[in-house]
């Protein structure tokens, strides 16, 4: 939790920093909050025939100007991620799903390329809250904590694009693509996150 909390620190330092340096005639830096839908999957050579798992993305962030059209845009975001499959297994069909509950610190270089719509990209890092695979047959049911199987940090980029509803609200369609092993086994270790993700943000 201490690397977590000086990390955020960081993020936010360098951003603000930056602002400062390079601000030019640009409005006030921004607060808000942000919701929205994940549409998650495992991908890489061991995620089988992982299919996708449905989740969702909650948070905070900060606009910080530093040009005429480019901002940049820390953000903090509790996000459930995953993927679901069926096995069977001697005999016996099992319905799998893996839930990776994460805190992403993404930190975003958003471009105004028309007067409502911007683009965005930036690197993200990721800590592993909490990790249980559920399972269920016709005979057996439970759930199984991953956390020992799992790396506690993810990394990777997002690309996306913001649409203005009104000087508040905007909307937000971005992806996350895994760029990190996230499995700590010794083998069968190649699977990545990849997450798309649709949601709203409030400016205060």
């Amino acid at each position: 939790m201490k690397k977590f909390v000086l990390s955020v620190a960081a993020v936010l330092t360098i951003g603000f920093a930056n602002a400062q340096e390079k601000a030019k005639n640009t409005s006030d830096v921004s607060y808000g909050v942000k919701a929205g839908l994940n549409l998650a999957n495992i991908v890489g050579d061991d995620a089988g025939d992982a299919n996708m798992y449905v989740g969702f993305n909650a948070g905070l962030f900060v606009e910080i100007p530093v040009a005429d059209k480019l901002s940049i845009q820390p953000e903090l975001l509790y996000s459930t991620q995953g993927s679901k499959a069926e096995e069977n297994i001697e005999g016996y069909n099992f319905d799998l799903t893996m839930k990776l509950n994460y805190i992403n610190v993404p930190v975003m270089f958003k471009y105004k390329v028309a007067d409502k719509f911007s683009l965005e990209a930036g690197p993200y890092v990721g800590f592993l809250a909490n990790s249980k695979i559920k399972y269920k047959s016709s005979i057996v049911s439970g759930s199984e904590d991953m956390d020992d199987l799992l790396k506690s940090t993810d990394f990777g980029l997002g690309f996306g694009m913001n649409y203005e509803l009104s000087d508040i609200v905007f909307a937000n369609a971005r992806y996350q693509a895994g760029l990190t092993q996230i499995g700590d086994t010794g083998e069968g270790d190649d699977i990545k996150n990849s997450v798309f993700q649709i949601g709203l943000g409030i400016r205060f």
